[in-house]
């Protein structure tokens, strides 16, 4: 489909922003929405029995346009593929994979332009493994269910019981209470509360969080490893901060979120989301 339509982008520059640099007015997300519709319909491919369109657009904004949703680029992205799937639906295509939109800056651009990139990009479907990645937890009607035939034989190998002790032997005729001889029954300590165990819930899983610091990123040897083009190879980690938790941002070209907010260091806890590129994990404690 093509990396960057540079001419059709400085035609969209003479009508989508033509009048928005007379007045230096900025890109509009309700502008990006109606020009990705077109997209998706000028890109249709016509099947035999289905009309495909692309899923992954790709949005090239000047450098001021782009600093303008900064605050809220990751939910802005969501709610662009959002209103694509729908258009999608209303209008009967059918899409290879999950709708995407990827933002870029691209400098040659002047503020009120952009230009849009359109592709087909299929979701692979799972691939079935016989062991879960490390930190991944399987329902339990996954679980393996015990060797039946096993059972006799654990139960053979067991130490036989001891036998029950014998009562003491009490004297008629002594003027002592045998009771009285017994020793005080220390009271049983009590039952120790469980531990929490601190998780990352990401799309592809979940990872325990520990003493040692949690590295997200597009490399695949971080810990949480995201396939998107917009993330960092080594874009962000989670690690200990005294009784909680912190997120670091590792110098990303598209930033850190936390709920929503840019960041560079911040002390999160339960419940907290935390955005990179397109994708969203959450911290949660799970009772052990």
């Amino acid at each position: 489909m093509g990396f960057l339509r540079r001419i059709e982008s400085r035609l969209e520059g003479v009508f989508e922003g033509g009048i928005g640099r007379t007045f230096r007015s900025h890109v509009q997300p309700v502008e990006l929405a109606r020009k990705l519709a077109k997209e998706m319909d000028d890109h249709k491919v016509i099947s035999v029995s289905q009309v495909y369109v692309p899923n992954v657009y790709t949005v090239y904004l000047s450098p001021a346009d782009r600093e303008q949703f900064l605050a809220y680029e990751a939910r802005l992205r969501t709610e662009l593929a959002g209103y694509l799937t729908e258009h999608a639906r209303r209008e009967g295509y059918a899409l290879p994979g999950r709708a995407r939109v990827l933002i870029e800056t691209a400098d040659e651009l002047d503020v009120g332009t952009f230009g849009i990139a359109a592709e087909m990009e299929e979701t692979p479907p799972p691939v079935a493994t016989d062991a879960p990645p490390p930190g991944v937890r399987l329902p339990e009607e996954f679980d393996a269910a015990p060797d039946a035939a096993a059972a006799p034989v654990a139960a053979a190998a067991a130490p036989p019981a001891p036998a029950p002790s014998a009562a003491p032997v009490v004297d008629p005729f002594s003027d002592e209470d045998p009771l009285a001889a017994d020793e005080p029954v220390a009271p049983a300590p009590p039952a120790a509360a469980p531990a929490a165990d601190w998780v990352l819930i990401w799309p592809g899983g979940e990872v325990p969080l520990g003493a040692a610091a949690v590295v997200i990123g597009r490399s695949k040897d971080c810990d949480v490893s995201v396939a998107d083009g917009n993330v960092s190879r080594r874009h962000a980690e989670v690690g200990r901060a005294g009784d909680g938790f912190e997120v670091r941002d590792l110098d990303s070209t598209n930033g850190t979120l936390v709920n929503g907010r840019r960041i560079r260091r911040e002390a999160v806890g339960e419940g907290d989301e935390i955005t990179v590129g397109t994708s969203t994990l959450r911290i949660e404690r799970r009772p052990g």
